[in-house]
Protein backbone atom coordinates (compact mmCIF):
# COMPACT_ATOMS: atom_id res chain seq x y z
CA UNK A 1 0.00 0.00 0.00
CA UNK A 2 1.18 3.30 -0.95
CA UNK A 3 0.37 7.06 0.93
CA UNK A 4 1.10 10.32 0.00
CA UNK A 5 2.59 12.51 3.02
CA UNK A 6 2.78 15.65 2.19
CA UNK A 7 5.69 16.58 4.89
CA UNK A 8 6.48 18.26 8.14
CA UNK A 9 5.19 21.88 7.49
CA UNK A 10 2.78 24.45 8.63
CA UNK A 11 1.21 26.86 7.00
CA UNK A 12 3.07 29.40 8.23
CA UNK A 13 6.40 27.79 7.34
CA UNK A 14 5.10 27.21 3.81
CA UNK A 15 5.16 30.80 3.15
CA UNK A 16 9.75 31.34 3.84
CA UNK A 17 10.28 27.31 2.62
CA UNK A 18 10.55 26.10 -0.66
CA UNK A 19 11.77 22.80 -2.75
CA UNK A 20 13.27 22.76 -6.30
CA UNK A 21 11.42 20.60 -8.68
CA UNK A 22 11.18 19.44 -12.06
CA UNK A 23 8.41 19.96 -14.26
CA UNK A 24 7.94 18.40 -16.99
CA UNK A 25 6.11 19.55 -20.68
CA UNK A 26 5.04 17.58 -23.84
CA UNK A 27 4.18 20.13 -26.46
CA UNK A 28 3.61 18.81 -30.20
CA UNK A 29 5.73 20.32 -33.23
CA UNK A 30 5.51 20.87 -36.57
CA UNK A 31 8.12 21.22 -38.36
CA UNK A 32 8.48 21.92 -42.28
CA UNK A 33 9.67 19.61 -44.91
CA UNK A 34 13.28 20.63 -44.72
CA UNK A 35 13.04 21.29 -40.63
CA UNK A 36 12.23 17.56 -40.55
CA UNK A 37 15.20 16.30 -42.84
CA UNK A 38 17.54 17.96 -40.40
CA UNK A 39 15.94 16.31 -37.60
CA UNK A 40 16.01 13.10 -38.96
CA UNK A 41 19.38 13.79 -40.51
CA UNK A 42 20.75 14.60 -36.71
CA UNK A 43 18.62 11.28 -34.94
CA UNK A 44 20.33 9.25 -37.38
CA UNK A 45 23.87 10.95 -37.10
CA UNK A 46 23.60 10.30 -33.63
CA UNK A 47 22.68 6.48 -34.22
CA UNK A 48 25.93 6.04 -36.01
CA UNK A 49 27.92 7.77 -32.82
CA UNK A 50 26.55 5.57 -30.46
CA UNK A 51 27.11 2.49 -32.88
CA UNK A 52 30.82 3.93 -33.33
CA UNK A 53 31.26 4.49 -29.64
CA UNK A 54 29.93 0.90 -28.78
CA UNK A 55 32.38 -0.38 -31.55
CA UNK A 56 35.24 1.06 -29.96
CA UNK A 57 34.64 0.27 -26.46
CA UNK A 58 34.29 -3.43 -27.34
CA UNK A 59 37.05 -3.87 -30.14
CA UNK A 60 39.24 -1.65 -27.12
CA UNK A 61 38.24 -4.29 -24.68
CA UNK A 62 39.02 -7.52 -26.78
CA UNK A 63 42.35 -6.51 -27.85
CA UNK A 64 43.74 -4.84 -24.98
CA UNK A 65 41.51 -5.69 -21.74
CA UNK A 66 41.08 -2.16 -21.56
CA UNK A 67 37.56 -0.14 -20.22
CA UNK A 68 36.91 2.91 -22.07
CA UNK A 69 36.04 5.96 -20.52
CA UNK A 70 33.45 9.06 -20.83
CA UNK A 71 35.95 11.68 -20.95
CA UNK A 72 38.00 9.27 -23.29
CA UNK A 73 35.41 9.16 -26.13
CA UNK A 74 34.59 13.00 -25.76
CA UNK A 75 37.91 13.46 -26.44
CA UNK A 76 38.06 11.44 -29.87
CA UNK A 77 34.82 12.93 -30.33
CA UNK A 78 36.53 16.87 -30.50
CA UNK A 79 38.91 15.42 -32.67
CA UNK A 80 36.81 13.29 -35.23
CA UNK A 81 34.19 16.15 -35.34
CA UNK A 82 37.14 18.26 -37.36
CA UNK A 83 37.03 15.23 -39.61
CA UNK A 84 33.99 14.49 -40.38
CA UNK A 85 31.56 17.02 -41.53
CA UNK A 86 27.77 14.99 -40.78
CA UNK A 87 29.57 14.67 -36.76
CA UNK A 88 30.31 18.74 -37.12
CA UNK A 89 26.75 19.38 -38.40
CA UNK A 90 25.28 18.15 -34.79
CA UNK A 91 25.26 20.70 -31.34
CA UNK A 92 27.97 19.40 -29.59
CA UNK A 93 25.90 19.06 -26.22
CA UNK A 94 23.83 16.71 -28.47
CA UNK A 95 26.57 14.62 -29.15
CA UNK A 96 27.82 14.62 -25.96
CA UNK A 97 24.59 13.23 -24.71
CA UNK A 98 24.49 10.03 -26.38
CA UNK A 99 27.91 9.43 -25.30
CA UNK A 100 26.62 10.17 -21.52
CA UNK A 101 24.15 7.77 -22.55
CA UNK A 102 26.26 5.01 -23.59
CA UNK A 103 28.63 5.53 -20.33
CA UNK A 104 25.32 5.26 -18.11
CA UNK A 105 24.65 1.62 -20.26
CA UNK A 106 27.88 0.11 -19.39
CA UNK A 107 27.46 1.24 -16.05
CA UNK A 108 23.92 -0.56 -15.52
CA UNK A 109 24.98 -3.54 -17.31
CA UNK A 110 28.05 -3.72 -14.93
CA UNK A 111 25.96 -3.36 -11.98
CA UNK A 112 23.95 -6.26 -13.34
CA UNK A 113 21.04 -4.30 -13.68
CA UNK A 114 20.17 -4.69 -17.29
CA UNK A 115 21.70 -5.79 -20.09
CA UNK A 116 25.16 -5.07 -22.36
CA UNK A 117 24.55 -2.33 -24.69
CA UNK A 118 23.44 -3.38 -28.25
CA UNK A 119 23.64 -1.84 -31.52
CA UNK A 120 20.90 0.43 -32.86
CA UNK A 121 19.22 -0.66 -36.10
CA UNK A 122 17.84 2.07 -38.70
CA UNK A 123 14.55 3.16 -37.32
CA UNK A 124 11.94 5.95 -38.13
CA UNK A 125 11.46 7.10 -34.70
CA UNK A 126 14.36 8.04 -32.23
CA UNK A 127 15.25 11.48 -29.92
CA UNK A 128 17.63 13.48 -29.63
CA UNK A 129 18.65 15.41 -26.19
CA UNK A 130 19.69 19.19 -25.61
CA UNK A 131 21.05 18.62 -21.62
CA UNK A 132 21.58 22.45 -21.33
CA UNK A 133 18.82 23.87 -22.92
CA UNK A 134 19.31 26.92 -20.62
CA UNK A 135 22.72 27.50 -22.59
CA UNK A 136 21.11 29.12 -26.04
CA UNK A 137 20.63 25.85 -27.73
CA UNK A 138 16.75 25.61 -27.42
CA UNK A 139 14.36 28.98 -26.22
CA UNK A 140 10.95 29.35 -26.96
CA UNK A 141 9.59 32.34 -29.11
CA UNK A 142 5.90 32.52 -28.73
CA UNK A 143 4.19 30.06 -31.33
CA UNK A 144 7.52 28.68 -31.69
CA UNK A 145 10.65 26.91 -30.24
CA UNK A 146 13.99 27.27 -31.61
CA UNK A 147 16.74 24.58 -32.03
CA UNK A 148 20.20 24.82 -32.64
CA UNK A 149 21.36 23.52 -36.09
CA UNK A 150 17.87 22.70 -36.65
CA UNK A 151 16.08 26.35 -36.41
CA UNK A 152 11.94 27.84 -35.36
CA UNK A 153 9.78 24.84 -35.45
CA UNK A 154 5.91 25.47 -34.83
CA UNK A 155 4.90 24.60 -31.69
CA UNK A 156 1.35 24.10 -30.04
CA UNK A 157 1.68 25.02 -26.21
CA UNK A 158 -1.47 23.88 -24.29
CA UNK A 159 -0.20 23.84 -21.08
CA UNK A 160 1.10 27.15 -19.58
CA UNK A 161 5.09 26.76 -18.52
CA UNK A 162 6.40 28.01 -14.85
CA UNK A 163 7.06 31.76 -15.67
CA UNK A 164 9.96 31.77 -12.89
CA UNK A 165 10.78 28.39 -14.20
CA UNK A 166 14.28 27.68 -15.67
CA UNK A 167 14.46 25.59 -19.10
CA UNK A 168 17.11 22.92 -18.30
CA UNK A 169 16.46 20.05 -20.77
CA UNK A 170 14.99 19.51 -24.03
CA UNK A 171 13.97 16.40 -25.79
CA UNK A 172 13.11 16.04 -29.44
CA UNK A 173 11.50 13.00 -29.94
CA UNK A 174 9.48 11.44 -33.44
CA UNK A 175 7.03 9.13 -32.82
CA UNK A 176 6.80 5.85 -34.74
CA UNK A 177 3.79 7.02 -36.06
CA UNK A 178 5.51 10.06 -37.31
CA UNK A 179 4.43 12.95 -34.34
CA UNK A 180 7.62 15.02 -33.59
CA UNK A 181 7.35 16.44 -29.73
CA UNK A 182 9.16 18.25 -27.24
CA UNK A 183 9.87 17.23 -24.34
CA UNK A 184 10.84 19.94 -22.16
CA UNK A 185 11.99 20.32 -18.50
CA UNK A 186 12.16 23.17 -16.40
CA UNK A 187 13.42 23.67 -13.08
CA UNK A 188 11.48 25.76 -10.19
CA UNK A 189 11.29 26.61 -6.89
CA UNK A 190 7.73 25.92 -5.02
CA UNK A 191 6.83 26.19 -1.76
CA UNK A 192 6.13 23.14 0.50
CA UNK A 193 2.47 22.27 0.88
CA UNK A 194 1.40 22.10 4.40
CA UNK A 195 1.35 19.34 6.43
CA UNK A 196 -2.37 18.47 7.44
CA UNK A 197 -3.37 16.39 10.82
CA UNK A 198 -6.56 15.19 9.78
CA UNK A 199 -7.75 14.19 6.17
CA UNK A 200 -11.37 14.65 5.91
CA UNK A 201 -11.79 12.64 2.60
CA UNK A 202 -9.59 10.11 2.52
CA UNK A 203 -10.16 6.75 -0.06
CA UNK A 204 -8.48 3.63 -0.20
CA UNK A 205 -7.78 2.16 -4.10
CA UNK A 206 -7.67 -1.46 -4.65
CA UNK A 207 -6.82 -2.00 -8.33
CA UNK A 208 -7.75 -5.62 -10.36
CA UNK A 209 -8.61 -6.43 -13.84
CA UNK A 210 -12.43 -6.98 -13.60
CA UNK A 211 -12.64 -3.54 -12.09
CA UNK A 212 -10.13 -1.25 -12.40
CA UNK A 213 -10.01 0.70 -9.42
CA UNK A 214 -12.18 -0.46 -6.55
CA UNK A 215 -12.65 2.36 -3.78
CA UNK A 216 -13.06 1.81 -0.12
CA UNK A 217 -16.63 3.93 -0.48
CA UNK A 218 -17.89 0.66 -2.72
CA UNK A 219 -17.43 2.17 -5.98
CA UNK A 220 -15.96 0.41 -9.14
CA UNK A 221 -14.69 1.20 -12.82
CA UNK A 222 -15.03 -0.68 -15.58
CA UNK A 223 -11.60 -1.00 -17.61
CA UNK A 224 -11.74 0.52 -20.55
CA UNK A 225 -9.62 -2.16 -22.69
CA UNK A 226 -8.90 0.30 -25.19
CA UNK A 227 -6.12 -2.25 -26.26
CA UNK A 228 -8.64 -5.19 -26.86
CA UNK A 229 -11.37 -3.00 -28.71
CA UNK A 230 -8.74 -2.45 -31.39
CA UNK A 231 -7.44 -6.05 -31.75
CA UNK A 232 -9.63 -6.93 -34.89
CA UNK A 233 -8.11 -3.78 -36.38
CA UNK A 234 -4.50 -3.91 -35.53
CA UNK A 235 -4.89 -7.87 -36.63
CA UNK A 236 -5.98 -6.69 -39.95
CA UNK A 237 -2.88 -4.41 -40.45
CA UNK A 238 -0.56 -6.68 -39.08
CA UNK A 239 -1.74 -9.22 -41.63
CA UNK A 240 -1.35 -6.18 -44.29
CA UNK A 241 1.88 -5.46 -42.88
CA UNK A 242 3.66 -8.94 -42.79
CA UNK A 243 2.82 -9.56 -46.77
CA UNK A 244 4.45 -6.38 -47.82
CA UNK A 245 8.06 -7.03 -49.35
CA UNK A 246 10.67 -5.94 -46.81
CA UNK A 247 12.57 -2.45 -48.05
CA UNK A 248 9.61 -1.55 -50.00
CA UNK A 249 7.40 1.97 -49.66
CA UNK A 250 4.21 -0.04 -49.44
CA UNK A 251 5.95 -1.57 -45.94
CA UNK A 252 6.64 1.76 -44.73
CA UNK A 253 3.18 2.57 -45.16
CA UNK A 254 1.90 -0.31 -43.60
CA UNK A 255 3.99 0.13 -40.78
CA UNK A 256 2.98 3.52 -40.30
CA UNK A 257 -0.85 2.75 -40.19
CA UNK A 258 0.08 -0.17 -37.29
CA UNK A 259 1.99 2.62 -35.38
CA UNK A 260 -0.50 4.87 -35.75
CA UNK A 261 -3.33 2.61 -34.51
CA UNK A 262 -1.15 2.05 -31.57
CA UNK A 263 -0.20 5.37 -30.54
CA UNK A 264 -4.14 5.90 -30.82
CA UNK A 265 -4.37 3.40 -27.78
CA UNK A 266 -1.94 5.12 -25.61
CA UNK A 267 -3.52 8.22 -26.24
CA UNK A 268 -6.96 6.90 -25.20
CA UNK A 269 -5.75 5.24 -22.21
CA UNK A 270 -3.61 8.19 -21.00
CA UNK A 271 -6.50 10.87 -21.82
CA UNK A 272 -8.77 7.63 -19.58
CA UNK A 273 -6.03 8.01 -16.81
CA UNK A 274 -6.27 11.62 -16.52
CA UNK A 275 -9.85 12.10 -15.87
CA UNK A 276 -10.10 9.57 -13.64
CA UNK A 277 -7.11 11.18 -12.03
CA UNK A 278 -8.26 14.54 -11.83
CA UNK A 279 -11.96 13.01 -10.17
CA UNK A 280 -10.46 11.48 -7.50
CA UNK A 281 -7.68 13.91 -6.54
CA UNK A 282 -10.36 16.64 -6.46
CA UNK A 283 -13.03 14.84 -4.13
CA UNK A 284 -10.28 13.28 -1.49
CA UNK A 285 -7.46 14.96 0.43
CA UNK A 286 -5.70 11.32 1.13
CA UNK A 287 -5.11 8.55 -1.67
CA UNK A 288 -3.91 5.39 -0.33
CA UNK A 289 -3.17 2.72 -3.19
CA UNK A 290 -2.44 -0.82 -3.31
CA UNK A 291 1.48 -1.52 -4.65
CA UNK A 292 1.31 -4.64 -6.70
CA UNK A 293 4.48 -6.46 -8.48
CA UNK A 294 3.71 -5.53 -12.05
CA UNK A 295 6.76 -7.06 -13.16
CA UNK A 296 5.40 -10.51 -12.04
CA UNK A 297 2.21 -10.64 -13.30
CA UNK A 298 3.21 -9.62 -16.55
CA UNK A 299 5.17 -13.35 -17.10
CA UNK A 300 1.83 -14.88 -16.52
CA UNK A 301 0.71 -15.26 -20.31
CA UNK A 302 -2.77 -15.16 -19.75
CA UNK A 303 -2.64 -11.93 -17.87
CA UNK A 304 0.20 -10.23 -19.50
CA UNK A 305 -2.22 -8.47 -22.25
CA UNK A 306 -4.56 -7.26 -19.81
CA UNK A 307 -2.61 -6.28 -17.03
CA UNK A 308 -0.27 -3.80 -19.79
CA UNK A 309 -3.92 -2.73 -21.29
CA UNK A 310 -5.33 -1.46 -17.60
CA UNK A 311 -2.35 0.64 -17.01
CA UNK A 312 -2.18 0.97 -13.53
CA UNK A 313 1.29 2.26 -13.04
CA UNK A 314 0.25 5.52 -15.33
CA UNK A 315 -2.96 5.92 -13.43
CA UNK A 316 -0.91 5.82 -10.12
CA UNK A 317 1.81 7.97 -11.27
CA UNK A 318 -0.96 10.66 -12.53
CA UNK A 319 -2.59 10.56 -9.19
CA UNK A 320 0.47 11.03 -7.33
CA UNK A 321 1.84 14.29 -9.31
CA UNK A 322 -1.37 15.94 -8.88
CA UNK A 323 -2.05 15.44 -4.99
CA UNK A 324 1.40 17.17 -4.36
CA UNK A 325 0.18 19.76 -6.83
CA UNK A 326 -2.69 20.44 -4.60
CA UNK A 327 -5.38 20.15 -7.24
CA UNK A 328 -5.94 20.15 -10.91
Amino acid sequence: MKANFMGPYTESECIKDKMTTRRVFRFRLYPSLEQEKRMFHIIETCRRLWNDALSHRRNRWEKEKSSTSYNMQQWILTGERKRDPELCELYSQVAQDFLHRLDNAFKSFFDHVSKSPKFKPFRQDGSFTYPQAYNGGVYLDGGQIHFSKVGDVPIVIHRQAPVDGKLKICTVRREACGERYAILVYETDELLPAQKDIFESPIGIDVGLKSIITTSDGQKIEPPEFLRKAEKRLRRLQRSLSRKQKGSRNREKARHLVAVQHAKVARQRSNFNHVLSVRIVRAHDLVIMEDLRIKNMVRNRHLAKSTHDAAWYQLRAFIDYKEKRGAV
